[in-house]
This record gives structure tokens, sequence and C-alpha cells, in this order.
């Protein structure tokens, strides 16, 4: 079962979301050098000080609101059915999310902008992809009753599952960045699992 969220860890989420969010309006017209921390606090109504306690970085400030997705992900996952299998729960549990997700397309893609011309978020941009996947590797772990330090189930199925995510990511993205993600996820997961039957039956 997922544990509930306290009081404290709302708040918490919530103040992260407003100074990502203000961060992201700051950066969508403007070189991201150009904007200061300074800056994203005042337009939040919090201090510096009160930024440096939630992020630890401007880079960091930028995929808040990623970071919130993937938080809601791993919840998702653990609260699937305990009979689902490992891959189907997390398939599941991406199907649960892309439509929030989707609501987000103008900050994704404008995230996106901002990473490929800005060397310091894509190195911020691997840190957390590494994170997402360590969440599903914990939510995972704890559907199997298992220590991920010490088996590698969690690692490798948490690898396999989130492939079509991928997939569908890149090709958003790219060229296809008109349409729905949703859509996209159900291709790229259609797909995953006529390869799989394909090597299967080999």
């Amino acid at each position: 079962m997922a544990v509930p969220i306290g009081i404290s860890e709302r708040k918490r989420r919530a103040v992260r979301a407003q100074l990502s969010d203000v961060a992201l309006e700051l950066l969508t017209d403007r070189d991201f050098e150009s904007v200061k921390v300074d800056e994203i606090a005042a337009a939040a109504g919090v201090s510096r000080r009160t930024f440096f306690r939630y992020f630890d970085s401007k880079e960091d400030v930028v995929f808040a609101f990623l970071d919130q997705w993937a938080m809601r992900l791993g919840e998702e996952i653990v609260a699937r059915p305990p009979e689902e299998p490992p891959i189907t729960a997390v398939q599941h549990g991406l199907r649960q999310h892309m439509a929030a997700y989707q609501n987000s397309a103008d900050r994704a893609l404008a995230l996106v902008r901002l990473v490929r011309h800005t060397p310091s978020l894509r190195g911020q941009e691997h840190i957390n992809r590494e994170h997402m996947r360590l969440g599903i590797v914990q939510a995972l772990a704890r559907r199997l009753g298992v220590d991920a330090e010490h088996d590698m189930r969690p690692h490798v199925l948490a690898s396999i599952a989130m492939a079509p995510l991928d997939g569908a990511f890149v090709t958003w993205f790219g060229a296809r960045s008109g349409e729905d993600i949703g859509s996209l996820l159900d291709e790229a997961l259609a797909t995953f699992k006529r390869e799989l039957d394909a090597i299967c039956s080999d």
C-alpha cells in the first residue's frame, strides 16, 4: 500500500512546484544564464535563503515539476494491485500520469529547448533521469519485497519497463511534438509488446 503523504511533505512539494513554475515562466523567452536565483526567489515571493532550502541550484529548480511527476509515479507503482507483474505495474503507472504530463506539455517542451542550449542543464537532465530510474527501482523493490542493493531484479525490470517511455519521449520531444504524449506512449507500449513477443517466439 502507498504511504499517505503528510501535511509537511505536501507543503514542501507545493513550494517546490511554485518555484519551478516561476523559473520556467521567467526562462520561456530568455537565456538561462540571464535569469538569476534572486530574481526567481523574488518572483515567487520567497527569500534567496528559502530558495536554497528547497533547491541546491538554479539547474535543479528547472526540473522540479518532473521530480514531482516521478515521485507520484513511484507511489502509483507501489499502489498497483499486488498480483500484477512488475513491468505491468510500471506501465499502468505510466499511463495514469500521461494525462497530467500532457497538461504540462508547454512547460516540458520549453524545458527541452532550454536543455538543448544549456550545457549545465544537460548534465542536470542526466541526474534527474537517474533519480527517476532509482525511484522506479525502489518502488519495484517494495512490490517484490527485496533489497535493491543486493537483488538485481528491480534494476533490470525498471530498465525494461522504462524503454517504451524513453521511446515515447524521444519522439515527442522531436518530430512528433504536436501529438498527444499518451497516444505516443500507447504506441511505444504496443511496439514493445510486439517486439518482445517476437523475441520470445524465436
